[in-house]
């Protein structure tokens, strides 16, 4: 690593296309577990609810397995409405895109990083103000559905 910019190598990249290359990391991954959590669900909440009238009709005097099946989607459609998955992953979507948007200017030394003394501070602090929006939205979304 270079001293005077604190840029890296190829292979070693600086402090402050580590830090975007590890929350670029961290929010793909999270959108993709939110977004797999929410098809799950989705995908459950549809096959259970599909199947309590078959129940009904393949067993008329047994009210148990069309009750277990409407407890199942209740329960469902409580965890969606708890972790808010959907949500959760389009957030997560664009604060990603907004952090890789800033590393290919930053890459291609495009504004506001073509000057080689201030790029890697210019890059941490977008990439803060990145996370810090998000997590400003989440705490918004989050202190709306306590009231």
């Amino acid at each position: 690593m270079t001293q005077e910019t604190g840029e890296g190598t190829a292979e070693e990249p600086g402090y402050a296309m580590a830090l975007a290359n590890a929350s670029y990391d961290w929010y793909r991954e999270a959108a993709a577990k939110a977004r797999k959590y929410y098809r799950i669900s989705e995908c459950l909440q549809i096959v259970f609810g599909a199947a309590i009238p078959v129940a009904a009709v393949l067993s008329p005097g047994d009210a148990k397995v069309p009750a277990v099946l409407g407890g199942l989607v209740v329960v469902l459609t409580g965890l969606r409405s708890v972790f808010h998955w959907q949500d959760d992953y389009l957030r997560f979507s664009q604060a990603r895109e907004a952090i890789e948007a800033e590393r290919r200017l930053y890459r291609t030394g495009g504004e506001p990083y073509d000057e080689p003394a201030s790029r890697d501070r210019r890059l941490a602090a977008a990439v803060t103000r990145v996370e810090q929006q998000e997590m400003g939205v989440w705490v918004q979304l989050a202190s709306m559905r306590e009231e």
